[in-house]
């Protein structure tokens, strides 16, 4: 004989006045609309997931293909948005400062950071249009922007680049002490790396 201690506890009684075939037909109407709208979304989420994850794919076999400057630009006007424009407005940057088209570099770089300003490689662009800068003899312009990179992107992998330019526009206007500075900076912030190696020829230079 089954003991009172070894009975199982009897399961909860429902809420009194609850009853949920009542609830059911007092509500259906709004039960089925919401899962109506819940279905919806869930339909339209994935649907618009489907379609980035093809315009990403598209974009990045597009930017793949891309050799000629007319191609990169297809690739930033068809893919707007997307990290493979982003990447075409540089390399597009690069083809056109190499072709001596400087201007239209800086055009294109100025368009990257002002469209992109989340893109992953943000920090190389503002060292791209400095360096552009620097190319054409706008050394305060470039000398700006380099700051703005060692500045606000202090822990990017354009920082030391920032710095050597910095440091080589301060030699150029004769600024013997700026320049030494910011060698020593990057001697001592990067002592491994090619940076710093360049840094200490630049420096032992500046003291010959």
């Amino acid at each position: 004989m089954t003991s009172p201690a070894e009975t199982s506890p009897a399961p909860p009684a429902p809420p009194a006045g609850f009853d949920p075939l009542v609830f059911w037909v007092q509500h259906r109407q709004k039960v089925t609309l919401f899962a109506g709208l819940f279905f919806a979304a869930a339909l339209i989420y994935f649907a618009s997931e489907f379609m980035r994850t093809r315009k990403l794919d598209a974009a990045g076999r597009a930017l793949a293909e891309a050799k000629e400057e007319a191609a990169l630009r297809k690739v930033i006007s068809d893919y707007a948005g997307t990290a493979a424009a982003g990447d075409a407005h540089l390399l597009l940057a690069e083809k056109l400062r190499k072709a001596g088209k400087a201007d239209e570099a800086v055009t294109t770089l100025r368009a990257l950071i002002d469209k992109y300003p989340d893109y992953p490689l943000i920090s190389g662009a503002w060292t791209s249009l400095a360096a552009t800068l620097e190319s054409q003899g706008k050394q305060d312009e470039a000398l700006s922007t380099y700051q703005k990179v060692s500045t606000s992107f202090a822990t990017s992998f354009s920082a030391p680049i920032a710095l050597l330019g910095q440091a080589r526009i301060f030699k150029e206007k004769g600024k013997v002490d700026d320049a030494r500075r910011l060698f020593d900076q990057v001697i001592n912030q990067y002592p491994e790396s090619m940076f710093g190696q360049q840094a200490m020829r630049e420096s032992q230079q500046l003291k010959k």
